[in-house]
């Protein structure tokens, strides 16, 4: 065997092809009443975090950058904001914002974000563009699809080897979306996979602190795809096969150089995974929510007061238990950490968006709470995943110890937030910004979405006036 033939990967061979045919082929005609169902749960609910956290420090310091260098405007209004963007600059802050408070959607075989990369990409296209509301479901879930099936194709090798799957797949996803949106051709929509590639980025270094930077990830991740279709609308050439060539996608991001091949499977081959995609009730890291949930359940069925705890003991899988670590100095870090999680799930019994104050944080009760707690991935458990995400909690108190095991949390499939609780977390987050009743009303938009003619009405409702 030839030097260059033993190196030469040959991972889920015709891979580019199938996502291309996927995304030619589909047609909003075509989704079954299920398939839309689910797109108008998930659209619904990332406007919301959208407009939820526009607030936010991470994408009001974006747009004030973004000032400093820009010129001019454009006229893209952004969810939650009152200045208006160009389509690229629309993308990226409502990306950023989508993905600042921690309550967007996700995919869980992959654990990548899809909401924050491709519905931001989508409505800025479908803005410009005055599209219906059928092509933006269609949009949304071509780009969901794309993304979806990267992150299970890799997972878990991309996470385990440093890299944010949200800001690797997105801008496929995105890409993907907004080609719909425009009409690319075939070999268009293959040369925009071919430019995203090179924008798919993202380390998780930020689990380790400086966790603002987990934001802007998915701004990148939605203008980056955006960019990438406009730029192979105008006849830009992206690298062919990208997803499986040599030095391609997934040579880079999952395998590095074995002949370890995986299939990449779409609907009708797959079921469509926006019906699999999780709906978070609580804005923190998806990692860590059985286990809160768990706790939950054992202080409430059995009666336990936070200072009766005296140990609490968690199993979890590994990518989990990585978060043992994480300080909570800052807001975005708090987020993510799973002794600080803990510690607002035993003294608050629930997890809201005012427990990451300065106020709360500085608290030195979380501290103690933390000294009392063990994190762990055994094998067993570790293994479940990414099938499930379980968490096995023991809680020692005067009286014994209580233990309880969720292997999903709530927003999931199989542990669903029904509609009415879907809304309220819209009118929840997006209340404070624009006013119940602009809430209330978007509410019902989104959910007649697929009868608008033209899409630009809604989207200007979502912005500040």
């Amino acid at each position: 065997m030839k030097q260059s033939e033993a190196i030469t990967l040959h991972p889920a061979a015709g891979a580019t092809d199938t996502i291309v045919a996927f995304a030619s082929a589909l047609r909003f005609a075509d989704l079954d009443a299920e398939v839309r169902y689910y797109a108008r749960r998930h659209l619904l609910d990332t406007v919301g975090v959208m407009i939820a956290g526009a607030p936010g420090d991470v994408a009001t310091n974006a747009e004030t950058m973004l000032a400093s260098v820009r010129g001019g405007s454009g006229n893209i209004p952004v969810p939650g904001r009152l200045k208006r963007h160009d389509l690229l600059d629309a993308a990226f802050l409502g990306g950023t914002a989508a993905h600042g408070i921690e309550l967007d959607d996700g995919y869980r075989v992959g654990s990548a974000h899809c909401g924050c990369t491709v519905v931001p990409a989508a409505l800025s296209v479908g803005y410009e563009r005055g599209i219906s509301g059928a092509q933006l479901i269609e949009a949304v879930v071509a780009g969901y699809e794309v993304a979806i099936c990267l992150a299970r194709a890799c997972a878990p090798d991309l996470r385990q080897r440093g890299f944010h799957p949200t800001s690797a797949v997105g801008p496929f996803g995105a890409a993907v979306a907004v080609a719909k949106l425009r009409g690319l051709t075939a070999q268009q929509i293959a040369d925009a996979l071919g430019i995203a590639a090179s924008a798919s980025a993202g380390l998780f270094a930020f689990v380790n602190g400086g966790a603002d930077i987990k934001r802007l990830h998915a701004g990148h991740a939605a203008r980056e795809g955006l960019q990438a279709a406009l730029l192979a609308q105008l006849g830009t050439q992206g690298p062919p096969n990208v997803i499986e060539a040599r030095d391609g996608f997934m040579q880079a991001f999952a395998f590095g150089r074995s002949d370890k091949a995986r299939a990449i499977t779409l609907p009708p081959g797959a079921a469509f995974g926006i019906t699999d995609c999780y709906i978070k009730p609580y804005a923190c890291c998806r990692h860590i929510q059985p286990a809160v949930e768990a706790l939950f359940g054992l202080l409430n069925d059995e009666n336990i007061a936070a200072d009766d705890i005296q140990h609490v003991d968690v199993e979890t899988y590994r990518i989990a238990a990585e978060h043992a670590h994480t300080g909570w100095d800052d807001y975005a870090s708090a987020q993510l950490s799973f002794p600080y999680l803990m510690g607002v799930a035993a003294r608050f019994r629930g997890i809201k968006v005012k427990h990451f104050d300065a106020e709360t944080r500085a608290d030195p009760a979380f501290a103690e709470f933390a000294k009392h707690l063990t994190i762990t991935a055994p094998p067993e458990i570790d293994s479940l995943y990414p099938k499930l995400r379980p968490a096995r909690v023991t809680v020692t108190t005067g009286r014994g110890k209580f233990v309880r095991q969720a292997d999903e949390a709530l927003g999931s499939r199989i542990v669903p937030l029904d509609d009415a609780g879907l809304e309220r977390k819209f009118i929840d987050g997006v209340g404070p910004v624009l006013g119940d009743p602009r809430a209330k009303a978007l509410v019902k938009q989104l959910w007649d979405i697929e009868a608008l003619a033209d899409i630009r009405s809604l989207v200007d409702a979502t912005a500040l006036q």
